[in-house]
């Protein structure tokens, strides 16, 4: 029986597809089956599966190609794997992404605990490219990556606003489809991505933000990190004209179908915290004036008492509690994303994931110089002249309407 599906959407990517799905074999706990991968190819013309049918697999594997049309879209790419999916859940993985072999048990322990969450984990960025036969090996794996030079953005804005993702005001605003999980049945729900959504970014927001208003749980798990294979492209790059532009039209549209986010979370807010890299303010909690309990767990002895310390506290309201887990217990992170959205803001940092805030600003220092101050000056000048033409817009007489019928 198949209980995880993971659907992989790709074009014209064929080797770092063959690195993801080499590292998709052999899941501690999965050896005889129960999954399968499907792969979707959105029109690619470099022979996909000519490079990847002749690979080993230890698990039922389906590819679908899909011809280009004017309906083509990242959203329409995945509909099309999940609907063909036959596991209980579905997992979304880009096709650059490498996984360890512990990726499904770790999923599936969350999974057993609450199956009715949208599980999201984070990548790190690699410098250079993986060969099959590193992945094959397992070498890939022997860096430590828990480093700053390796960790994508959602990373350091945990930094401040803590690895709890539920304790966040606009949780849904960390989800990511390259590496990411929830049930067949919520997808069904919700309908899927929604393919009005065209070029680059925010489908997967706004899964994120149907799946919270339905009032699933959105947790992060750190031991399903994945790896995101150097192709040009790593933390602090400068995005294309094209990304920019395309990112801008469909958060306009994600405002359009969500009319109560002008109220939860204005656009302004978003634009100003992506110029500003203010986001994790942007989605943390705005309570002032809050006693503090700085709680450290030292010791997985310590762990039920902690729990029962955790829960008295943020069930009284106005307060903040940070916990410090020198354990880095998966079940205490679980624990306390599933507490929800408490009375008092419970934040959560894992030892080996916590940088002093000295490092990390010299991290950016070095990341960011003129690319960040060319993003910020071109992103200002399209949102002021965007508004400016609202305005004008508004303000131009409009033509009276006839009431005659044009023959």
């Amino acid at each position: 029986m198949i209980k995880y599906s993971v659907v992989i959407p790709t074009y014209n990517n064929k080797v770092m597809l063959n690195n993801t799905l080499e590292s998709l074999n052999d899941q501690l706990g999965f050896e005889k089956g129960g999954y399968e991968v499907i792969v979707v190819d959105d029109g690619g013309s470099d022979n996909t599966l000519r490079e990847v049918e002749g690979t080993p697999r230890t698990y039922a594997f389906q590819y679908i190609y899909l011809e280009r049309s004017a309906n083509s879209c990242r959203s329409r790419v995945r509909n099309t794997g999940w609907r063909q999916a036959k596991g209980k859940y579905v997992i979304f993985l880009d096709s650059d992404m490498i996984v360890p072999r512990s990726y499904l048990r770790e999923l599936n322990r969350y999974l057993v605990q609450n199956e009715d969450m949208l599980i999201i984990s984070y990548r790190y960025m690699l410098k250079d490219p993986v060969s099959l036969q590193d992945v094959k090996s397992g070498r890939v794996f022997d860096t430590n990556y828990t480093a700053l030079e390796y960790m994508e953005a959602r990373h350091y804005d945990s930094q401040i606003h803590s690895f709890n993702i539920a304790a966040l005001a606009h949780p849904w605003h960390c989800v990511y489809s390259c590496n990411m999980a929830l049930s067949k049945k919520r997808l069904e729900q919700i309908g899927g991505f929604d393919e009005g959504y065209k070029g680059w970014g925010m489908e997967d927001t706004d899964i994120g933000y149907r799946c919270y208003k339905l009032g699933m749980p959105i947790v992060s798990h750190l031991g399903m990190e994945a790896l995101h294979q150097f192709h040009g492209e790593a933390f602090g790059d400068l995005r294309s004209n094209d990304k920019m532009r395309e990112w801008d039209q469909n958060i306009v549209r994600m405002f359009h179908i969500h009319p109560a986010l002008r109220r939860e979370l204005p656009r302004w807010r978003i634009n100003f915290a992506y110029f500003t890299r203010r986001v994790p303010q942007m989605l943390m909690r705005k309570e002032r004036n809050r006693k503090e309990y700085h709680l450290t767990v030292r010791h997985e002895a310590q762990i039920p008492w902690m729990k029962e310390q955790i829960a008295a506290l943020s069930a009284q309201r106005g307060d903040l509690i940070i916990v410090h887990d020198e354990v880095e217990s998966r079940d205490l992170h679980l624990w306390i994303q599933l507490l929800g959205f408490t009375p008092s803001e419970v934040r959560y940092f894992p030892k080996s994931y916590v940088f002093a805030d000295e490092d990390v600003r010299k991290f950016f220092k070095q990341v960011f110089s003129w690319k960040r101050t060319f993003i910020l000056v071109y992103r200002c000048i399209r949102l002021v002249g965007s508004k400016l033409a609202q305005a004008f817009h508004k303000s131009s007489p409009q033509p009276s309407r006839s009431r005659e019928v044009s023959r």
